[in-house]
């Protein structure tokens, strides 16, 4: 029994790296330098390597190869005492292969396995040192994501001619535009009308554009949004509210609030319920979250954490291709964006929504409100017609919608 644990154990060490496999690439840039940009742009990066002398020379080679001078000699000059003359000796002896992108992705998934391993070894010592689950399903989750973003090259970097022309694109872009797969932010003071200004919109995503939408409206009663939802649908849209049912799905205030950041001994950590979060939401083309501030849990006031904040969720946008929009109080008795600047820096659209006043500061239109166009990085102007238009709220005995352009 004790031989044939020993046996699967050095099988497995043989599964997490080939020998044959680095030298192949690195004999394949030695021979042809011009090849070393194709390796990079395949994701081949120094930890990928599990022979050290191998990291060591690709390092070099890198250098070397930014200067244009791979050549046998020079890397033993560059190298010097961190040369390895028979580890050479051998990578030379390995003739050069013409399918390199074969031995680039088995290395890529060898690199991949020893980073879980060595995620097992953690969670075991981990255990071992008493820390609770919650501790240890974060160090899971931050792990995860550090192996899925080391798959991906950092950057393209292509020229302009290889890129063809084209607007941002829209969601409910014939109501209230926002700018797809990145995050948004509608700001307002209490009791303006924000949240029912955002379920409209929802909904007319769904009508109109047949989007999945999700909301977590965690101040709400379920019942009551179900209560202003039917007014919606019968009063203001005119449609049977079973054409929103199947893809218009929400949490209320019954469901417990989460903190996405978590702020301890003055650092901040993701908490790892986002990653639960998010892989709850995969279905889901939109995202809407009210307030931002219930789910924030880091200081307000703080731009880096509120930046941190905000990139979290444009990360996540950009790669899964959701549209967020965060519905955001206002400072006290203002409509203007409440805490850090950095909540407004981050977002790619703000929407202000303010009540309709006359000349005496009261309140003229009860259905209507302002939406003021404060920040507009990817042009929904194009298509909202002004910087501050009238959009109808809440219902009126008439039915019939005013949408007022104002310049």
């Amino acid at each position: 029994m004790g031989k044939r644990l020993l046996y699967e154990e050095d099988k497995m060490q043989k599964l997490m790296y080939s020998e044959a496999f680095e030298r192949a690439v690195l004999s394949a840039i030695i021979y042809e330098p011009a090849i070393f940009k194709d390796v990079l742009d395949a994701g081949i990066r120094n930890e990928d390597f599990f022979i050290p002398f191998h990291r060591v020379l690709f390092n070099a080679l890198g250098h070397l190869y930014e200067n244009s001078i791979i050549e046998e000699g020079i890397i033993k000059e560059y190298l010097g005492k961190a040369f390895d003359e028979s580890g050479m000796l051998e990578i030379l002896a390995s003739l050069p292969v013409s399918n390199i992108c074969f031995y680039i992705e088995k290395m890529k998934e060898y690199s991949r396995l020893r980073q879980f391993k060595q995620l097992a070894h953690q969670i075991l010592y981990s255990i071992d040192e008493e820390k609770n689950f919650d501790e240890i399903l974060h160090l899971v989750h931050g792990e995860i994501e550090k192996a899925e973003e080391g798959g991906r090259e950092l950057f393209k970097i292509v020229s302009f001619g290889e890129i063809e022309a084209e607007d941002a694109e829209f969601v409910c872009k014939s109501w209230l535009p926002f700018p797809k797969d990145t995050v948004s932010l509608v700001s307002a003071g209490g009791g303006v009308g924000k949240s029912f200004l955002l379920l409209q919109a929802a909904m007319r995503m769904v009508r109109d554009e047949r989007l999945k939408v999700f909301m977590w409206l965690s101040e709400d009663p379920l019942g009551l949004s179900r209560s202003r939802f039917e007014m919606i649908a019968k009063q203001i849209l005119e449609t049977d509210v079973s054409v929103f049912e199947k893809d218009l799905h929400i949490a209320g205030a019954d469901a417990e609030t989460i903190h996405f950041l978590e702020e301890s001994r003055g650092s901040i950590s993701i908490n790892s319920k986002f990653y639960q979060f998010k892989r709850a939401l995969n279905a889901y083309d939109v995202i809407i979250l009210d307030p931002l501030i219930a789910m924030f849990g880091a200081d307000e006031n703080n731009n880096a954490h509120a930046r941190m904040f905000i990139n979290l969720f444009t990360r996540w946008a950009t790669k899964e291709k959701k549209t967020i929009i965060f519905i955001h109080h206002g400072t006290k008795n203002s409509s203007q964006s409440r805490g850090a600047s950095a909540f407004v820096d981050a977002v790619r659209l703000v929407y202000r929504v303010e009540y309709i006043k006359n000349d005496k500061d009261e309140i003229s239109e009860d259905e209507n409100r302002y939406i003021i166009l404060d920040k507009d990085n990817n042009g929904a102007k194009k298509y909202l017609g002004a910087g501050k238009v009238k959009r109808q709220i809440f219902s009126k005995k008439t039915k019939s919608m005013i949408e007022i352009e104002y310049e």
